[in-house]
């Protein structure tokens, strides 16, 4: 069957206090709840800082990863170096899935792997076995990724209620406690539409070339 996998670390993660990690995992555990109504998606933390998600729906895998990071940042207390993780995204066949997600096997897994091993200084990347489909998403990921890493406590706050709880400027500002104004101005700067288009464009192309 195929689905995403996502393998991930903490950026700079030994400046992370002890008494703040807690926190970081539950941002992350938050992020895969909210993402439950959309797709069955589990989240396992491994080696304190690294961590490894599937996505059933392999369309939503990129929405998940862009919505991690988001989460992570929209965490980070007042006066500290900002949360981010790099993420790897693998869509491919899942032929092996135990109870825990570090030792099931498949395409997906070996995809995002590599592709982790490989990231550099980039925080997030797609692959797939689609050679056509990653050179199409290689350039807007890099772009994408530019934008994601730029996003300010605020403007993250503002992107992740975008991507998950989507409704009008008027009613995400007021669930957020901002004025429309205030909520316009994080949306505008944070390029929130652009990375939804990305995204939707994402999902697009995933859906297709499964078809096939």
């Amino acid at each position: 069957m195929i689905k995403g996998v996502l393998t991930g670390d903490l950026v700079n993660s030994t400046n992370i206090a002890v008494e703040w990690r807690q926190t970081v995992v539950n941002a992350l555990n938050a992020c895969i709840t909210d993402f439950l109504p959309l797709t069955p998606v589990k989240i396992e933390m491994y080696r304190g800082d690294s961590f490894q998600v599937v996505v059933d729906n392999p369309e939503f895998s990129l929405a998940v990863a862009v919505a991690l990071r988001a989460r992570l940042r929209a965490s980070t207390p007042e006066k500290k170096d900002i949360w981010d993780a790099r993420i790897s995204v693998g869509i491919g066949d899942v032929s092996f899935e135990s109870d825990n997600i570090v030792t099931s096997d498949g395409e997906a897994f070996r995809l995002s792997g590599r592709a982790f091993d490989a990231m550099g200084k980039k925080k997030l990347t797609i692959t797939t076995p689609w050679s056509e489909f990653n050179k199409a998403m290689e350039l807007v990921t890099r772009f994408a990724d530019d934008i994601v890493s730029s996003w300010t406590v605020k403007q993250a706050k503002v992107a992740y209620h975008s991507l998950l709880f989507p409704k009008t400027q008027k009613d995400m500002a007021a669930d957020l406690g901002l004025t429309k104004q205030n909520f316009n101005s994080h949306w505008t700067s944070a390029r929130i539409q652009l990375i939804q288009d990305y995204i939707e464009y994402n999902k697009l192309h995933i859906s297709q070339f499964i078809k096939h």
